[in-house]
């Protein structure tokens, strides 16, 4: 062995030594790197956790009840209505309103006490009206079928029931009645036969059964008028269309809503893809006012309207999240409340809309700018939505050139919010004939209510149609939506 070489053991312990110092240190890269990913993971779970309707696509029906609100701080104004604000004080019927009429004259004199008559009235008199509901009960009603014996033939020849009487207890009233407790203001069916033989009577009481009964009726009475609000909602200029989550015997299913001013058209579908979103809107050519749900990048770019208030829901989100998405967040924050300032002002008629366009140019160059700055986001979350608006940049700016086309989705959000307290409380429908049911009585009641019309005197037109074999009436008699 010569002189400064290693012995032999002390080599061998050597190379062993370097070899282990090597895995070791491979394992050490690869738990780091384990180490990088769980923490994103982490991350990532603890921003799912705080993800709410504020900060997300969420509803607010997904809010947790104990979820903290934003602190406002006080502004000092005492509560209620502040100076300068104008009331909303009902204005009096006319004269030919009022039912009836009650003279009320002051039984003494304030000072002596003289007995005052009618003839000592001078000046018109102050008027206060009082609005009342008269005592309303049942009325039965008793069809007598008799039967005649021909003298001729010897033939015994009984009465049918008169064109338009239902053949059932319930009359045409009631069931409209029923059918607006259960589908309108979507109380059980428990409760809805208890309501009507409180309000009209023992005479009123029906089973459960009848109720449910009542209900297939009317949604087979309302079956043209639904059709005929489908096939018009088609034509619309443009429409806002947004789902929810829905049950249809035990099994997931979704609801669809399709919204234009005076229209609201539900469908109750199993799916929520493409071919569901085609069966509710499926030859509509208008603009479409969604939020960036996938499925409706089926309708052409150019005439989508994307939902601001949903990103900046998201953009919230995103600044929540922190890192490399905080900054995205913030600045996406800011360029939609400005945009929003600007909207505000157009609303107002303080602008025209070449003023908005004008307005607008600076913000959307900008805008443009950050998506693509930060398509290389290193947050998988940031990197998703700079992708979606760079490629889908064109939906986003319709509201600017369009007459009529608002910058968000609530007029879809406000539609669908009925339904989702109906799901709420019955759990959705049992059966397709109960959906039918839902989605025709929500279509009717919503599109009657954002035209100011009479639910309840529908609801008895259609049944009474049916009854005698005619036509109900339609939602939109122009049939333009």
């Amino acid at each position: 062995m010569t002189r400064g070489s290693p012995p032999g053991a002390l080599w061998r312990r050597v190379c062993v030594l370097e070899a282990a110092r090597s895995v070791l240190t491979k394992k050490n890269r690869g738990l780091r790197y384990d180490i990088q990913v769980l923490k994103a993971k982490v991350k990532e779970l603890t921003a799912r956790l705080g993800l709410n309707s504020t900060n997300s696509s969420m509803p607010p029906s997904s809010d947790k009840p104990w979820r903290e609100r934003p602190h406002r701080e006080p502004s000092g104004k005492p509560s209620g209505g502040q100076p300068g604000h104008r009331g909303t004080t009902r204005q009096p019927f006319e004269r030919k309103d009022v039912d009836r009429f009650i003279p009320v004259l002051p039984g003494r004199c304030g000072k002596c006490r003289r007995v005052l008559r009618a003839g000592d009235a001078v000046g018109a008199p102050l008027e206060h009206q009082v609005v009342d509901l008269p005592p309303a009960t049942a009325e039965v009603t008793q069809y007598d079928l008799n039967q005649c014996l021909c003298p001729d033939c010897g033939t015994m020849t009984r009465a049918e029931l008169p064109k338009g009487v239902p053949q059932g207890i319930v009359g045409v009233r009631l069931q409209a009645v029923l059918a607006l407790l259960t589908g309108r203001c979507r109380i059980s069916r428990r409760e809805a036969r208890e309501v009507v033989a409180t309000l009209f009577g023992r005479k009123a009481l029906v089973s459960l059964g009848t109720v449910a009964t009542m209900e297939k009726r009317t949604s087979a009475a309302l079956s043209r008028a639904y059709e005929d609000a489908l096939l018009t909602i088609q034509s619309a200029p443009f429409v806002n269309c947004d789902e929810t989550s829905w049950r249809e015997a035990r099994d997931k299913a979704w609801l669809w809503a399709a919204a234009t001013p005076l229209l609201r058209v539900f469908r109750v579908d199993r799916n929520r893809d493409r071919e569901a979103f085609r069966r509710l809107l499926f030859d509509f050519d208008g603009i479409l006012i969604t939020d960036r749900f996938s499925v409706y990048r089926a309708h052409p770019k150019e005439k989508r309207q994307v939902c601001w208030a949903h990103l900046l829901r998201n953009f919230r989100g995103l600044e929540e999240y922190g890192g490399e998405a905080k900054k995205l967040g913030v600045e996406g924050q800011k360029a939609i409340e400005a945009i929003f300032r600007w909207w505000y002002r157009f609303k107002a008629g303080v602008i025209t809309r070449l003023g908005l366009r004008r307005g607008l140019a600076g913000i959307r160059a900008r805008f443009r700018w950050l998506m693509k700055l930060h398509k290389s986001n290193g947050v998988r979350q940031a990197h998703a939505i700079a992708k979606d608006l760079v490629e889908y940049e064109a939906c986003l700016w319709t509201f600017a050139r369009v007459d009529g086309i608002e910058p968000t989705n609530n007029l879809a959000e406000r539609t669908i919010r009925k339904a989702v307290l109906w799901r709420k409380g019955s759990f959705g429908s049992a059966s397709e004939e109960g959906s039918r049911f839902v989605e025709r009585m929500l279509t009717v009641t919503e599109s009657l209510r954002a035209q100011e019309r009479n639910v309840l005197d529908f609801l008895e037109q259609s049944v009474r149609a049916r009854l005698n074999g005619h036509d109900g009436p339609f939602l939109v008699s122009s049939r333009a939506a």
